[in-house]
């Protein structure tokens, strides 16, 4: 039996994957994938653009919704231990002051060293970051709008948890193939509509809200998976079932893509009347069941074993989500003028940002006593 209370060794491995593919997926739109981000190297390439956009669409189909996932699950823990007040102050530290500071600095910042690499711009950097701030110019949440949403889910959740704490749930056991195949129907249609309004790409507080039927649903399942124990209920052979779907639904997106897409644009599948977003927004969850159930599966039977350096790199990934941006735009305007294949930028960018954010993270940013409780 988990005990809820303390880390999960296989989690903390699944949350260092999200991390990796998170820089992995920002390093794949700079070079050609389909996807917004700081910097945009244009390429004739077919295939490039082929494979970082269907890579892209891979890893959005579930990262994300998974980290959300993850941290719901380990809310009503939380909540229990601390109570109403300490857990939402708690919440505002963790998340409202890493918000703030890469708003007002981090931000910036990044469009500093885009400036600088890809136009010679060589103003002074403070400068530069007081005319940001002075005139809310070049802000905003960047990759942080997850913390943003985050912290919104919790208020939600706190919310809740006081006007209905009183009603006794019954318990849930893991459901079956047929309520999940329910389940995936229903976030594809909800996605499909809400993306008739909010596609994919436009952004709200920097959050694209054609996503959030996807993160509002699992965010709510993580809650329900704890109070239930659904982690130990996932058998490998549902898991198994689920991810066979996922792998063939690869072989369909690129069908989807050959004969949906024009040469330099996937408009259509990002939202609207088109049929090219109806099979997204329904490929979108068979993708994300299917590979989070394996994940999920996999990792508690292969990786549940406690590993120092795993809990270091699992502790030290909210602080590398937080500073990878700056670091990423860096090491691509560092490749600016190279001549290289996009691959292999790709590959240097990934690497290079991987090792630094995490080295960075783990040697300074979560030794300084200042910033012990906050990440």
């Amino acid at each position: 039996m988990i005990n809820k209370d303390e880390r999960i060794n296989y989690i903390d491995r699944i949350k260092v994957l999200l991390c990796l593919l998170v820089i992995a997926l920002h390093a794949s739109v700079a070079y050609g994938g389909a996807g917004s981000w700081y910097y945009n190297e244009q390429t004739n390439s077919i295939v490039v653009k082929v494979v970082f956009t269907i890579f892209d669409a891979i890893c959005q189909s579930f990262f994300m919704g998974l980290f959300f996932f993850i941290s719901a699950y380990f809310t009503p823990a939380s909540y229990n231990k601390k109570g109403a007040i300490k857990f939402l102050k708690d919440r505002l530290l963790r998340l409202g002051i890493p918000l703030l500071f890469f708003y007002f600095i981090l931000s910036p910042t990044t469009i500093y060293t885009l400036n600088l690499f890809k136009y010679s711009k060589d103003s002074s950097y403070l400068n530069f970051l007081f005319d940001c701030i002075v005139y809310f110019k070049n802000l905003g949440t960047g990759p942080l709008w997850f913390v943003l949403a985050l912290m919104i889910f919790s208020i939600i959740y706190i919310l809740w948890r006081n006007l209905f704490s009183s009603i006794n749930s019954k318990k849930i056991t893991f459901p079956k193939n047929k309520t999940i195949l329910a389940f995936i129907i229903l976030l594809g249609v909800l996605s499909f509509a809400v993306r008739l309004v909010y596609p994919t790409g436009k952004e709200f507080l920097g959050m694209q809200l054609g996503y959030f039927p996807q993160y509002i649903l699992l965010f709510g399942l993580g809650i329900v998976a704890y109070e239930n124990n659904w982690l130990e209920q996932i058998i490998s052979r549902t898991s198994d079932f689920w991810f066979r779907i996922s792998f063939i639904c690869v072989f369909i997106i690129i069908v989807a893509l050959l004969f949906g897409a024009t040469a330099n644009s996937v408009d259509a599948f990002t939202g609207g009347f088109y049929w090219q977003a109806f099979v997204y927004a329904m490929w979108e969850p068979f993708m994300c069941v299917g590979i989070s159930l394996k994940l999920l599966t996999s990792f508690r039977e292969k990786y549940n074993t406690k590993s120092n350096f795993w809990s270091a790199m699992a502790l030290s990934s909210y602080p590398v989500y937080i500073i990878h941006a700056p670091i990423s735009v860096l090491m691509e305007g560092l490749l600016i003028k190279t001549h290289l294949h996009p691959f292999i930028k790709f590959s240097i960018v990934f690497l290079s940002v991987s090792f630094i954010c995490f080295t960075v993270s783990h040697y300074v940013l979560r030794r300084l006593p200042i910033l012990k409780k906050i990440i």
